[in-house]
């Protein structure tokens, strides 16, 4: 399976499997039976049933399906319904935010790549790239990766906290949940990687990183450091 390296915020760089063709060929299918389904629930609903005028109907209720693939990317960050239960993901390329732009730019190079030529465009440029790129990734700056494996974004923020625990640095309320799923993301690739070389520096960048932003310092290890930002960050937002 080709592989990604994204440099994420904190100048981490973390290995993210590109998403096959199949899974983004199975997710483009789910996503049209979805958007037929409604269609045809829009039909059987104002016009069969409740016998109204179907031109203004079709028109009213039926408008959103052309922007279905940007407005799902850019509200729920990156996934459409098919893409989410594919557990597959947009990202951009350089591991930065995505955007508004960019999710408007895959949507319009769609029209190029994917339904004026059925797909064929975006499948031969996903191949021959390399990287989960069709042409609208390309113009966009974002690839389409796998969510389910371990190395992800998609650990959780939370860890349990004891109700009498007072936090050992409570300079991690600055830290965002962005920080805290890397460095949860970290903990997870350090403590399950197949390669020990990787850890200790992987370790020290993201701790540096984290000390500078909470201008901390503690006599722990690296990892002992990391997850007792986790933690503290936790009792800093419990309700």
């Amino acid at each position: 399976m080709e592989t990604i390296q994204l440099n994420t915020t904190q100048n981490v760089s973390l290995e993210f499997p590109v998403a096959s063709v199949a899974d983004r060929i199975l997710a483009y299918a789910l996503d049209l039976i979805i958007m037929s389904v409604y269609a045809l629930a829009i039909v059987l609903t104002f016009v069969v049933w409740l016998q109204m005028d179907p031109d203004i109907m079709l028109f009213l209720f039926l408008l959103p399906l052309p922007f279905y693939h940007f407005l799902f990317e850019l509200l729920f960050q990156g996934q459409s319904p098919g893409k989410k239960m594919m557990k597959i993901k947009v990202f951009k390329a350089d591991g930065s935010q995505l955007t508004p732009g960019s999710c408007f730019v895959r949507w319009i190079f769609r029209l190029f790549d994917i339904t004026a030529t059925s797909g064929a465009l975006a499948t031969i440029f996903i191949i021959v790239n390399g990287k989960g790129q069709r042409l609208g990734d390309i113009a966009a700056g974002t690839t389409i990766l796998k969510t389910s494996r371990k190395h992800t974004f998609q650990q959780t923020l939370w860890t349990e906290v004891e109700d009498n625990y007072e936090p050992r640095f409570p300079e991690a309320e600055v830290l965002s949940d962005q920080d805290v799923q890397l460095i949860q993301e970290v903990i997870h690739t350090t403590t399950s990687n197949d390669r020990p070389d990787t850890y200790v520096q992987l370790l020290t960048n993201t701790r540096e990183a984290i000390e500078k932003k909470t201008n901390t310092m503690a006599q722990q290890s690296d990892i002992e450091y990391l997850q007792t930002m986790v933690k503290d960050y936790n009792a800093c937002h419990r309700g």
